[in-house]
């Protein structure tokens, strides 16, 4: 039993740091520009009216209004994965952590009271 919780306190530690680091490289390459993160909002464009024969002029293209809440709930997303990766990187250390009780007192059963 002890040599398998090593190997699970191991597993979930390395599995714990590459959800860490995978959240954090698809975090950095969103946010620097290298990937685009996964369109869940297609959001039409803004228009106004320029009232020169019922033309209107675009203010903002649905791309870039789509832009900030994609980028927001992939940051929440990736908020998660390395939250969890975190709290499953913390189980595996506790299972290799050695778990020493010392006694320095042994328990005595109480006296009882005489009825007076």
């Amino acid at each position: 039993m002890f040599k398998i919780d090593k190997i699970i306190g191991y597993t979930l530690l390395i599995l714990g740091i590459i959800l860490l680091l995978f959240s954090i490289y698809e975090m950095v390459n969103v946010y620097t520009g290298n990937a685009s993160p996964p369109n869940l909002f297609n959001l039409s464009e803004v228009s106004l009216p320029t009232g020169q024969n019922g033309a209107n002029a675009t203010a903002i293209q649905g791309t870039q209004l789509s832009q900030f809440p994609n980028l927001f709930f992939w940051f929440i997303l990736m908020g998660f994965v390395m939250f969890a990766g975190g709290k499953i990187a913390t189980l595996g250390v506790s299972m290799l952590k050695e778990i020493k009780v010392e006694v320095q007192n042994s328990l005595q059963s109480p006296r009882e009271t005489k009825e007076q």
